[in-house]
């Protein structure tokens, strides 16, 4: 195929979500995350997960600290950039009290430069919009949940979304592409001059 023809570039991903942080210590038996990679209408999948669930992790010498090392591996096509992928992680924890229960969502855009990228990402929650809301919220345990969670990557009607931030969810990627280049498009890192 000669350089005049190519039409369609291709974008690979492969890392791991490494951990998840909470600033007072976790408080579950067991957590979960769950992650969607989410496109635009242009983009295509070749090959690899569109989503996937972690396996069962507690907390170790750290006990801020969760570490799942989910790894992810995706390659997508598309003729622009316009819906660059991006994922959104859910964490969830299964206790004997309160049962399956959510702990938060992350959003996270994946790197457009190629190369390894280290990410971090806050974990938010939504919160209720009402008192008698939160109230049933502390006093079952269970907090509102998104209906989609995918709508995070959206952003349409976010702005009406109520949330409060808990913690962070650390993401290891590394980009790279094919053919982007001879579509136009520059995605290497910038270059420092000194």
């Amino acid at each position: 195929m000669r350089e005049s023809e190519v039409t369609k570039f291709l974008v690979s991903f492969n890392g791991y979500i490494e951990y998840v942080t909470f600033p007072a210590g976790v408080f579950d038996e067991h957590l979960y995350i769950q992650y969607e990679i989410v496109w635009g209408v242009d983009w295509d999948p070749i090959s690899g997960l569109c989503s996937g669930t972690s396996q069962m992790a507690r907390p170790g010498s750290d006990p801020e600290k969760v570490i799942f090392n989910m790894p992810v591996e995706m390659v997508l096509g598309s003729t622009n950039v316009f819906g660059w992928p991006q994922m959104v992680v859910t964490v969830r924890a299964r206790n004997f009290f309160s049962g399956d229960t959510l702990r938060g969502y992350a959003l996270f855009l994946l790197p457009p430069v190629s190369g390894t990228h280290e990410l971090s990402a806050p974990l938010v929650r939504p919160r209720s919009a009402t008192v008698l809301g939160e109230w049933l919220a502390w006093l079952t345990g269970r907090l509102p949940e998104l209906a989609e969670p995918r709508m995070l990557a959206m952003g349409k009607e976010n702005y009406l979304l109520k949330t409060e931030s808990y913690g962070h969810v650390r993401l290891k990627m590394t980009m790279v592409s094919k053919d982007l280049r001879k579509l136009g498009y520059d995605n290497m890192a910038p270059v420092l001059k000194m």
